[in-house]
């Protein structure tokens, strides 16, 4: 059963404080240093203790934020999310041999099992959202401008930020999550979405204009 809780003063783009729904323990916001990751898979595989609970603090809530917006709904987001460790972890200790583990990409990797998992939740729910991104290219791109806000301010342009991406096309929303909120390298989207490095950055930059123009629509500038 999950048991993810999230703060309800924090930001809707970033889900903070959640209670790792394995464990009990706090699960960690912040993107995780490479340092962190470059390791785990191995340590997992060699059976060390604590190892897998690291796994899951680290990834637990970029992989919920990451779902959620997929799916656009937090319960399925959790079950994904619980399945993406499930999966993990079976591949790594019974598949996967000493020497792929310690070579694993383990951020773009968990990422895309759990894309997977969305993917067919969407479709067995009949979601079938999915427009190219070519479709929406206005030719036009301009700056977003930093505004000076209150935290008052900031949580609801945060929640409009939400919102925007809510109406976005799913691979623009998805690209925009992946680049700017989980701060992924194209290398790393690359390997989460199985597109090539060259095609993102034109995508990357087609979803911002989008981006921009939903959350112009709605009065809103809010930097990236």
């Amino acid at each position: 059963v999950s048991t993810f809780q999230t703060n309800e003063t924090a930001p809707p783009c970033v889900v903070r404080d959640m209670k790792n729904s394995w464990t009990g323990g706090e699960t960690a916001a912040a993107a995780p240093p490479e340092s962190a990751r470059e390791t785990l898979a191995l340590s997992i595989h060699l059976h060390q203790e604590g190892a897998l609970e690291r796994l899951i603090q680290l990834f637990e809530a970029p992989l919920f934020n990451y779902s959620q917006r997929l799916l656009d709904n937090a319960s399925d987001a959790q079950e994904v999310v619980q399945d993406t460790f499930l999966r993990a972890h079976r591949a790594i200790t019974h598949q996967y041999d000493e020497a792929r583990c310690a070579a694993l990409a383990l951020r773009p990797w968990l990422f895309r099992i759990a894309r997977n998992l969305c993917f067919n939740r969407r479709r067995s729910r009949g979601a079938t959202r999915f427009e190219p991104l070519e479709a929406f290219d206005d030719g036009r791109m301009g700056p977003f401008v930093q505004p000076v806000s209150s935290d008052l301010e900031r949580r609801e342009e945060m929640a409009q930020l939400d919102r925007a991406l809510s109406q976005l096309p799913l691979e623009a929303r998805e690209l925009i999550v992946l680049r700017f909120i989980e701060e992924m390298s194209y290398a790393e989207i690359s390997t989460t979405t199985g597109s090539n490095e060259a095609s993102l950055r034109g995508k990357v930059f087609r979803s911002l204009k989008l981006l921009r123009s939903a959350l112009e629509t709605r009065g809103v500038a809010h930097a990236m």
